[in-house]
């Protein structure tokens, strides 16, 4: 599968899974041949995320649908020229990424999607990870905008300031194929709201040291944007039992 072909595939994963949470009906369906002239454009911009490689044209930006002030930006980030080989991407990525929200290229609280045609080493993870702290200690000094306080209260979808200013990177071939639709992968659902946390715990008879954990470095994590305290609960199947919930906190 060449790099058009795997940029084209994760469009139509991307829609797919994050249609729950973000207004995925922005995001146009295209033939391989559409891409790679998107891709292909030298001065191709979308939005001021143009900064970012040759398929800076592909990137794109969704709204979530409970807080359409709150913006998910997808970077297609230091992807190959067609027909060329890859560059490495480094932890000098975070500078860069940390840039876009310095100079306020993008909202104070929008998050990120970072795809590379790579695997993510540990040392990259790590960086983000760091990058992820620092993007959170802005909240020392500024707080939500009242667009999104007020979007929250009017949707009773509150959210904390962990659940935005977040960065996460993906190796691209993670979304050439939809691993949420894998007969091995349970269906995940992020659990965010703290009062049906606690509604958890008390149905369980246990607190959040005692379930299980799942790191927010796992994929399913990743892709579900979860924070750590959040819960996770995942859909099991049973010949017996049928469906059952099964809960994991992230860590």
């Amino acid at each position: 599968m060449n790099i058009v072909e795997k940029v084209n595939k994760t469009r139509y994963t991307l829609k797919e899974i994050l249609k729950e949470e973000w207004e995925t009906s922005t995001i146009a369906d295209l033939s391989d041949t559409e891409i790679q002239k998107i891709y292909s454009i030298p001065s191709a911009k979308n939005s001021n995320l143009a900064l970012f490689g040759p398929a800076s044209g592909c990137n794109f930006t969704l709204k979530h649908l409970k807080i359409p002030s709150h913006k998910l930006h997808v970077i297609y980030f230091n992807l190959p020229e067609i027909g060329r080989q890859n560059s490495k991407v480094t932890k000098a990525a975070c500078e860069k990424l940390n840039n876009l929200y310095q100079s306020e290229v993008i909202d104070f609280e929008d998050s990120l999607y970072i795809i590379i045609n790579d695997s993510v080493s540990e040392s990259l993870e790590k960086s983000f990870i760091e990058l992820n702290a620092l993007l959170q200690n802005g909240f020392n000094e500024r707080q939500l905008s009242e667009d999104i306080i007020t979007e929250m209260k009017e949707n009773n979808y509150p959210l904390e300031n962990k659940h935005f200013r977040n960065v996460h990177i993906f190796d691209i071939n993670h979304f050439t194929n939809d691993i949420t639709k894998h007969r091995l992968v349970p269906k995940h659902i992020p659990i965010r709201n703290k009062k049906e946390i606690e509604e958890i715990f008390i149905k369980c008879n246990a607190n959040n040291n005692q379930f299980p954990i799942i790191s927010k470095t796992e994929i399913m994590a990743k892709i579900t944007r979860l924070a750590p305290g959040d819960i996770c609960k995942i859909i099991r199947k049973s010949p017996k039992c049928g469906e059952y919930p099964f809960y994991r906190v992230c860590r």
